[in-house]
């Protein structure tokens, strides 16, 4: 109920200001034909920063914002701290981390370039100084170099095989390259381990999200990459993210 509180409260108050009726027909047409309320709405809030969708990345999910609520606080106890958000999307996770820890620097990484400007835009929005931020185009650590203090994650890591059980509202409108994740879910996951080891700092910690069933093939491949895994529960109470540390 609180969401659509929320929801109702963006579209009627921020998005209508004057001549609602009419711009809420066209919306509810927009609704009725399956697109999420959030595109509908045109941006989100992610731990109290305002996050614009006009470019259709991944919406950012409670979960999401759950953990990166829980990395903040770590990354908040560093006197300096060097961040990496990558699969970043619509820069959600690491402007939040901009956002709250003042002391932070954050470095995002992103393959599908209008999602670069969507990035940039949400940067701007939020008012981050440019002297706190860099944005690559990279596939994955491709155009990232250095190391980091933190390295956060959300990979594309639904399974192809269970497409047809998505709701079709993400199916149809937010960008497959965000969401899938080959057959079975672990493709960018296992592209993503095998090199994160080389962009971390010593007692650095890499926080990744992941899809529950794969937690023991997660756990294979983090030992198999020189990482030991700490997996932790979302506020539904189950496994969702992981914080892993390097073995050196």
């Amino acid at each position: 109920m609180a969401n659509i509180e929320r929801d109702l409260q963006l579209l009627f108050k921020d998005k209508y200001k004057g001549n609602w009726q009419k711009e809420f027909l066209k919306d509810a047409e927009r609704i009725k034909r399956g697109e999420p309320l959030d595109f509908v709405i045109g941006w989100m809030p992610f731990l109290k920063c305002r996050i614009d969708l006009r470019y259709t990345p991944l919406i950012p999910r409670p979960e999401t914002e759950y953990w990166t609520e829980q990395a903040i606080k770590v990354i908040k106890k560093k006197k300096s701290a060097k961040v990496l958000d990558v699969f970043s999307g619509s820069g959600a996770i690491g402007i939040a981390v901009l956002a709250h820890a003042k002391h932070a620097k954050v470095d995002f990484g992103e393959y599908i370039p209008v999602l670069v400007n969507q990035i940039k835009l949400n940067l701007r929005l939020n008012k981050i100084s440019t002297k706190r931020y860099k944005v690559f185009n990279s596939d994955v650590f491709k155009n990232i170099r250095g190391k980091y203090d933190f390295i956060l994650a959300n990979p594309p890591y639904i399974p192809l095989a269970r497409k047809k059980k998505v709701h079709p509202s993400v199916v149809g409108y937010e960008k497959a390259s965000s969401l899938w994740g080959g057959k079975d879910g672990l493709f960018f996951i296992k592209k993503f381990l095998a090199q994160a080891k080389n962009h971390l700092s010593t007692g650095g910690e890499i926080w990744m999200e992941f899809d529950t069933p794969e937690k023991d093939k997660i756990a294979a491949l983090s030992k198999k990459y020189g990482l030991a895994p700490d997996f932790r529960k979302d506020q539904y109470g189950r496994y969702r993210f992981v914080v892993l540390s390097a073995r050196f």
